[in-house]
């Protein structure tokens, strides 16, 4: 990989397919890039808006405007992307490359795609794959 950082624009694009899955939510990002190995932490903020005098925190990065339940980790290591996060009590993982995708559960088993969020997840892979694939290939 050639890239010690995510571009602005790449952040951006990624922050964007990530929010039209899940309505109502903008991303923080926090990306840690090796020689050939990304990893991004999507940490998932409600978007309500708010009149700046009622606001009950200023800082839109605020635990106050946390959701959680759509939090999920990227990770992307030749040609192959891997979503995963936490889906009703356990831990999901979508494998997503070039020539297939497939889920599998915590204790490695491949499950079928989970509902409602698994057809969220396969777009995101889908959208996000050939940017990373662009970027650090």
């Amino acid at each position: 990989m050639n890239l010690s950082n995510l571009s602005l624009e790449l952040e951006l694009a990624v922050c964007a397919i990530a929010a039209q899955a899940y309505a109502h939510t903008r991303y923080k990002l926090i990306v840690k890039i090796s020689e050939d190995f990304i990893t991004i932490e999507f940490q998932g903020y409600f978007t309500e808006q708010f009149n700046p005098k009622n606001r009950p925190d200023p800082n839109p990065n605020s635990n106050l405007y946390r959701n959680t339940r759509v939090d999920f980790s990227l990770n992307y290591f030749k040609d192959e992307l891997i979503l995963g996060g936490w889906w009703r009590g356990a831990i999901l993982s979508l494998y997503y490359s070039q020539n297939q995708h497939f889920w599998l559960n915590e204790d490695g088993d491949e499950i079928a795609r989970p509902y409602p969020d698994g057809d969220k997840f396969e777009s995101i892979a889908a959208k996000i794959y050939p940017l990373l694939k662009q970027h650090f290939n």
